[in-house]
């Protein structure tokens, strides 16, 4: 079968119409794709809302993993530049982030582990950050939860059957209050994806999103928004060597305020 049109491209792979029905993520290296493969048995023995996966296979020369096709934009691509449209996305991204962490896997806990050996590896931070963000690390509390690690409006697909979460590479098992500020810290950032709507860049609105999406999960969870925010330390961290240098600065200048607190 010949790749159709190209209708996604990110950092580590780029997306394909494959037929009618399907679609192939093509990775820029093989560990991404074995990786990600792992995680989508996952979530698929999960019975989780994301599209089902039919295996990892070679295609000229590249990996990649083959997924159903779920017809439906983005939750981003569904905003509208208004608050009533704000407040309505952001509720819909707060219950489906607590949806997955009413999820309870049998795998052993890693998201703690994978941060610590994240920031041990940072080319980023001085030995003295490292010490401080890993000694953070380790007195925060362990969980159970699914942590999608990566939930934003862009990976949550509006199907007509109701929401699909996609993009699941970062999968953890932990706190899922580390997943909450995660998604705390994106929403936040003034750092926006390519081809968004150029009025998300409005800080006003962006915060309103923010403050409506912590505000519903706190409700639905009960949740204090006081420990969200004792995760945001290793999660800004984490974050740096992510990004491209322009996007790193705002990122370093939020972590050295937290050093300081």
């Amino acid at each position: 079968m010949k790749l159709g049109e190209c209708i996604g491209k990110g950092n580590t792979a780029d997306v394909f119409e494959w037929g009618h029905a399907e679609v192939i993520k093509l990775f820029h290296d093989r560990q991404h794709a074995v990786h990600e493969a792992k995680n989508a048995d996952l979530v698929d023995s999960l019975g989780i809302r994301a599209p089902k996966s039919s295996g990892l296979i070679e295609y000229e020369g590249r990996f990649g993993i083959i997924y159903e096709r779920i017809q439906g934009s983005s939750l981003l691509r569904q905003f509208e530049p208004t608050k009533e449209s704000f407040v309505r996305n952001a509720k819909i991204l707060a219950q489906v982030h607590f949806g997955l962490h009413r999820i309870k896997v049998a795998y052993p806990p890693n998201l703690k582990a994978e941060l610590t050996h994240k920031v041990q590896r940072s080319a980023h931070l001085s030995e003295r950050q490292k010490q401080i963000v890993t000694d953070k690390i380790r007195v925060l509390q362990d969980g159970q939860d699914l942590c999608h690690y990566d939930l934003h409006p862009d990976n949550i697909l509006m199907s007509p059957d109701g929401p699909v979460v996609i993009d699941w590479m970062n999968v953890l098992v932990g706190n899922r209050l580390a997943d909450v500020a995660r998604t705390s810290m994106m929403l936040q950032s003034h750092a926006v994806p390519p081809d968004a709507p150029s009025w998300l860049v409005e800080r006003e609105l962006r915060l309103l999103y923010h403050q409506h999406y912590i505000s519903e999960y706190v409700h639905l969870s009960g949740v204090h928004t006081d420990d969200v925010e004792q995760w945001m330390l290793p999660t800004l961290a984490v974050r740096i060597d992510e990004l491209a240098h322009g996007e790193q600065e705002e990122i370093i200048k939020l972590l050295e305020e937290a050093l300081q607190e």
